[in-house]
């Protein structure tokens, strides 16, 4: 049997909390792909449509990754792998993990940096299948790439936030600031494992300003329609 690449992370007293903030993140997630979606149907502009698969994937790798620590905590995993005939479970579900929140982010960042080049593009999502598939050491070099595409991203919407100075761009500057810098914390975890609790937090933190900037966009646009009516 392959050896686990799913290693339980932050102090014992934090085991399955981690869980509920990870199915926290997906679900926060998927409310911001129906919020994009919407946009997107309304305003059928390109940008939305990616924003909405991008968070989708990203809610889907939170709930996948929630879903393998639950079962390990509750020593569930041994009962599968045998009856799968061998077949290393948890490293499928964090593999998969890994897959969906870096293809996901890499849609973002398409978004971000306005690419048009398809083949840019394409070449950007092979690197992350290469990654998930022959990648060692799976942990850190997952939350350093994760790192380094929400600081470009975080870059990309701050540039933006100083053009515009609104409070929309502003919520959306500091989601990125907030998630990338929470992949700081879950990195350093591995020195002081009480930052694998604050990384959790800056992350709830983060998708919390999005979701709020979404909303208010969302009732911003319904008292126009009102007004029109």
């Amino acid at each position: 049997m392959v050896d686990l690449i799913v290693s339980i992370n932050g102090p014992a007293w934090f085991n399955t909390f981690d869980s509920i903030f990870q199915l926290l993140f997906a679900v926060i997630t998927l409310i911001i792909c129906g919020f994009s979606y919407k946009a997107y149907r309304l305003l059928q502009e390109r940008r939305y449509k990616y924003f909405s698969v991008g968070f989708l994937m990203i809610s889907a790798g939170f709930f996948v990754l929630s879903l393998s620590n639950l079962l390990i905590y509750l020593h569930v995993y041994d009962g599968i792998v045998t009856r799968l005939g061998g077949l290393n479970v948890a490293n499928l579900l964090y593999m998969g993990h890994i897959f969906l929140l870096l293809f996901g982010y890499m849609l973002l960042l398409v978004v971000a940096m306005k690419l048009q080049q398809r083949r840019l593009t394409a070449l950007l999502f092979a690197f992350i299948i290469l990654f998930t598939v022959f990648s060692y050491q799976y942990y850190l070099k997952f939350h350093m790439i994760s790192f380094m595409l929400l600081a470009f991203m975080a870059w990309q919407f701050y540039d933006n936030y100083r053009e515009k100075k609104n409070l929309n761009s502003g919520l959306v500057f500091s989601t990125f600031y907030m998630l990338a810098f929470a992949e700081l914390f879950l990195l350093a975890m591995v020195f002081m494992p009480i930052l694998y609790v604050v990384g959790h937090i800056l992350q709830l933190i983060g998708y919390g300003l999005l979701l709020l900037m979404f909303i208010l966009v969302h009732k911003a646009t319904k008292a126009v329609k009102s007004k029109r009516k």
